[in-house]
């Protein structure tokens, strides 16, 4: 056996196969196949060797006999323990030499393995501070979501359009002063400044005001849907039929109890209330997004082959999610991708980019909690089952039995999240 490593990431096992090994294959194949096929003026299985080599040749047990080879040769790969650790996904069996019955050949086994690699830099990179701030107009956001159902709206006095008014309106498009299909409308109702509308559009409709005609001119995003559109400018005849603004209810003490928020009274416990739950919010969402930067830095400035079985499993598991939402909504997987706005080539480049990062981060994670010794404890592992168990109705017993790989892998990608923040650098 001869082993050579192609790449990082991939090993070859060369094996001589002699006249007498291949002999012994030959005769296991016979086996099997003399009793799957029929010759004249014998049973099933019964015809000798000579026989059924004259009628079918001896070529025909080849298949079956390369494959017992290649049985016996994967356990040889196998014998060497420690690089036996480091094999990822299946053998690929080969044929290095012309098979030639009473001749020694040579067969050959290849499979990825773990790559060997330095870890980049992966303390004190470079993240911007979090922004904790919760703003007055986040509150007010928030608590208008809450009481959206006794919103009402009322006819603007002035008539004169502003952002958040709602605007009902005919519109007529027309590209070289052509219409085009979908372009025109009556009635439409649009909230301004939602940016429902092509960039550009609802900023020239602030200021306009009822019964007011107007040509508002912009230009299709080049990557517009509708490629005979996509990059072109377009001129829609706008009229206003009516301008409309929100009105939020009345906010007394009676009221706010009314919205069943715990220990809230009155508007300004209610305030109080929403700005603590988007605080929680934020910190959360920024702390994410900041371990995410770290993370992309890791990933930009790691130096790793990485081996192809990694890779394919990541996008397929990605592919696979895709294609399950659109089994799951009953449609065309073209027809899902096209609801998303995302061509299949798209589709497949990001799918093999996302997989990529996801495969090479989960190896570089890896190594990080080995060299930082984050691996958690049994004791760790079981006090989380105690905590799920408490919920759950389950014993801790049964927990731990199903659960504990997924423990494990939590309770150090935990500690791996918090390793990385509390070492990054933030800056302004």
């Amino acid at each position: 056996m001869v082993v050579d490593k192609l790449e990082q990431s991939r090993v070859k096992f060369t094996f001589d196969v002699t006249p007498e090994e291949f002999e012994k294959a030959l005769d296991k194949a016979f086996l099997v196949k003399n009793a799957k096929v029929s010759i004249k003026g014998f049973r099933a299985g019964k015809a000798p060797r000579s026989v059924y080599e004259k009628n079918y040749g001896v070529e025909s047990l080849y298949d079956e006999a390369l494959d017992a080879i290649f049985n016996e040769k994967v356990k040889e790969a196998l014998s060497d323990e420690e690089l036996a650790k480091k094999f990822i996904g299946r053998f690929e069996p080969s044929i290095e030499s012309q098979i030639e019955r009473g001749k020694e050949f040579k067969v050959s086994l290849t499979i990825d393995v773990f790559p060997e690699f330095e870890l980049p830099q992966y303390k004190g990179i470079e993240v911007k501070k979090q922004n904790l701030e919760v703003t007055d107009e986040e509150v007010d956001a928030s608590i208008k979501t809450l009481v959206s159902k006794d919103i009402k709206k009322e006819v603007k006095e002035d008539g004169v359009i502003e952002n958040g008014n709602y605007a009902t309106f005919d519109f007529v498009g027309t590209v070289d002063g052509v219409e085009f299909p979908g372009g025109k409308a009556e009635g439409y109702e649009l909230q301004i400044g939602s940016g429902q509308f092509i960039p550009g559009f609802e900023e020239q409709m602030v200021g306009m005001k009822k019964d007011e005609v107007k040509d508002i001119t912009v230009t299709f995003p080049e990557n517009y849907q509708e490629k005979t559109l996509a990059g072109k400018e377009a001129v829609f005849k706008v009229t206003i039929h009516e301008v409309n603004v929100e009105v939020l209810p009345e906010f007394t003490d009676e009221y706010v109890k009314s919205l069943n928020v715990e220990n809230v009274n009155n508007l300004d416990e209610l305030k109080s209330f929403k700005r603590g739950e988007l605080a929680e919010k934020k910190a959360v969402s920024e702390k994410d997004r900041q371990f995410n930067d770290i993370v992309n830095t890791i990933l930009e400035s790691a130096n790793v082959d990485m081996p192809k079985t990694m890779i394919d499993e990541r996008v397929d598991e990605i592919r696979n999610q895709y294609y399950n939402q659109a089994k799951m909504y009953n449609i065309p997987f073209d027809t899902f991708l096209s609801l998303m706005n995302v061509s299949k080539e798209v589709f497949e480049e990001e799918t093999y980019k996302q997989g990529k990062n996801q495969a090479l981060f989960s190896l570089l994670a890896g190594k990080i909690i080995e060299v930082e010794k984050l691996n958690p404890t049994e004791e760790a592992i079981k006090a989380k089952a105690e905590e799920d168990a408490k919920n759950s109705g389950s014993t801790v017993e049964n927990l731990l039995k199903t659960n504990s790989m997924r423990y494990y892998n939590e309770l150090a990608y935990n500690a791996l999240v918090d390793l990385l923040l509390a070492n990054a650098k933030n800056v302004d």
